[in-house]
Order: structure tokens, then C-alpha cells, then sequence
């Protein structure tokens, strides 16, 4: 059996959650794309970043879902939804997810050499926060806080790919952004909370219980606190506001709608939110063209 085997290439492609939906890796980008769009009107220089940051999400979420798969193989053999992935299945091994990883790291790294020195610090910065995420769900309620933390750090990066710096505007938009992880990631550890409960293995999902509606409302509304603040002192159009509104009614439909004992209804909710990141990204994008006009 061989690297290119049919059956291999599936599994590889499970591993990197390429047979996914898109939704999660919207997720993802969005932050970045957004940080781009605030620090600058310049199409050229938008579309330039805009393709880096694609390249790199591209490469980077597989990343981490490799590395996550890896630390919860034994977990995820535990669990009903995540039972068959390639390494909890025994499908691949170990050694094999490793090479995957000496692979798509380089590259991924390639494209971050070319943007300037604050942004490849900060990615330098974010991957060790990549490789001990996986490890806090055996030690911590929060590890949804560190996955906010983690994943959202393109918001910085997005802004200090233009600017070479780091301002409030963009640290707003982080911030906002980890909060607004904290929520949809809450409604997705909802579809395990059972297994999780079973094996030991701790989540927001399970600390909030029963107040995990009231927490959402919190987290959210934080999100929106300083997406507002973020416009406010950058200036943005009023377009923006109105963008934001569509984005509390978002909040609200997932507040009200989301059941948290159906699992299905909970993957619901949680991809419900790439519609957020491309609200905010419209938002911003716009908010900041039209300021200048």
C-alpha cells in the first residue's frame, strides 16, 4: 500500500477535513479577511493579501487538524461523531499524519515569509498555541476560550499585513472575534457533551449546562461591543452599522433557535455562523471604502 493508494488519498483528505463543508474554514478566514479590509482601501493590496491569506488558511487549517487528530486519536475513537476518522480509526497512522505535517508546514510558512516581520512573528507566535489547544480539553471548561484565541489571530495578522503594526482597531476586531469563537463553538462541543460527560473530557457545552443560552447571549453581545467600538474609531461608514445589525439578528436567531440536546440542530447553528464572517467581511470592506468617498 502505497502514499498515492485510492483508499490512502481518501483518508488523507478526511484527515485534513477536506471531504468538510466549507463553512468552517469560512470561519476561519473571515477574521483575517477582515483585518485586511480595515487596514486598507487599496483593491490591489486587498486582492495581493486576500489570495496569501486563502493560500494560507488553506494549508493552515489541515495543520490543525492534523496536529488535533493526532493528540485525540484515543479520544475520537470514544466518540460516536468523530469514531471514524483515519487516525482514531486506525486507518492511518501516526507516523503517516506526521509526514502530512512536514509537508503542508513548510509551505505554509513560505507563504507567511512573504508578508512582512510583525506578520510572520505573530504566526510564529500562533503555532504553538496550535499544537496545545488540543491538550486543554483534558484540563480545562475553557478550551473554547484558547481555540478563540487561537484561531482569530489572522484578524491581527490581517491588519499587520498592511500596516507592519498592531493598533486598537485591530485588537478590537480580535477580541470581538475570540468572543464570537467562544459562542459557535459552545453550540458545536454541544453535539458531543454526552460522549465528552462519558470520557472525561471537559467543554464549555458541559460547564454552562443549562445556562449555556445566557452565556451565548454574553459572548455575542461582547462580539458586537467591539465590532462597534472597532468602527467607531476607525471611522467606517454607516454601512457598516447596518451590516451589524444584520449580524445581531444572526446572534438572536441562534440565541432563540439553537437546541442544545440535537446534535443535528447544533451543526446547524454552529455553520450558520460563516454568514457572520461574511457579514462582518462585507462590513468592514465597505464601511471602509465608502468612508473615504
Amino acid at each position: 500500500m502505497t502514499f498515492l493508494d485510492k483508499s490512502i488519498l481518501q483518508s488523507y483528505f478526511k484527515l485534513m477535513r477536506l471531504d468538510s463543508c466549507l463553512s468552517v474554514l469560512w470561519c476561519y478566514l473571515f477574521p483575517g479577511l477582515s483585518g485586511i479590509a480595515l487596514a486598507t482601501n487599496n483593491i490591489q493590496q486587498i486582492i495581493y493579501y486576500t489570495i496569501l491569506f486563502l493560500v494560507g488558511a488553506f494549508l493552515m487549517r489541515p495543520v490543525g487538524c492534523t496536529i488535533s487528530d493526532i493528540f485525540d486519536r484515543k479520544i475520537d475513537a470514544k466518540v460516536e461523531r468523530t469514531k471514524n476518522r483515519p487516525l482514531a480509526k486506525g486507518v492511518l497512522s501516526v507516523k503517516q499524519a506526521l509526514i502530512l505535517l512536514m509537508l503542508l508546514t513548510p509551505l505554509a510558512f513560505v507563504v507567511l515569509l512573504l508578508i512582512n516581520k510583525t506578520t510572520i512573528i505573530l504566526g510564529i507566535i500562533c503555532m504553538p498555541m496550535v499544537v496545545i489547544y488540543p491538550l486543554l480539553k483534558r484540563y480545562f471548561w475553557w478550551p473554547q476560550f484558547f481555540l478563540g484565541l487561537t484561531i482569530n489571530f489572522g484578524a491581527l495578522m490581517g491588519w499587520s499585513a498592511i500596516k507592519n503594526n498592531l493598533s486598537l482597531q485591530s485588537v478590537l476586531l480580535y477580541i470581538g472575534c475570540v468572543f464570537w469563537t467562544l459562542g459557535y463553538d459552545t453550540i458545536y462541543a454541544h453535539q458531543d457533551k454526552e460522549d465528552d460527560v462519558r470520557i472525561g473530557v471537559e467543554s464549555t457545552a458541559i460547564y454552562f449546562g443549562n445556562k449555556t443560552r445566557l452565556w451565548l447571549k454574553r459572548f455575542y453581545l461582547m462580539s458586537l461591543t467591539m465590532w462597534a467600538s472597532m468602527a467607531l474609531i476607525s471611522q467606517l461608514n454607516m454601512f457598516f452599522y447596518v451590516i451589524l445589525v444584520a449580524i445581531s439578528i444572526v446572534f438572536y436567531y441562534q440565541c432563540k433557535k439553537s437546541n442544545f440536546d440535537n446534535p443535528i440542530n447544533c451543526l446547524h447553528m454552529f455553520k450558520v455562523n460563516s454568514y457572520v464572517g461574511l457579514l462582518l467581511y462585507i462590513g468592514i470592506f465597505l464601511g471602509n471604502i465608502l468612508s473615504r468617498i
